[in-house]
């Protein structure tokens, strides 16, 4: 099972919200890179860049993340 990130609808609410990956990260207690690195598909690395990017967004872990077989 593989996971990963609706990177499309993430964008689409940080343009609404007028956020940036630094800013969801200051929100969130997670580093920059992290929330980087999580947005450019690279991995979604420590379990706490999700909720850091939920919390900054509004937004339910179902809403932005994608299970794959």
């Amino acid at each position: 099972m593989k996971m990963r990130l609706d990177t499309k609808k993430i964008y689409l609410a940080m343009a609404g919200k007028g956020l940036t990956a630094t800013e969801i990260a200051k929100q969130g207690g997670v580093s920059q890179q992290a929330v980087s690195n999580a947005l450019n598909g690279n991995r979604i690395g420590k379990v706490k860049v999700v909720p850091a990017i939920c919390k900054a967004l509004d937004l339910s872990a179902k809403d932005i993340v994608i299970i794959e077989d």
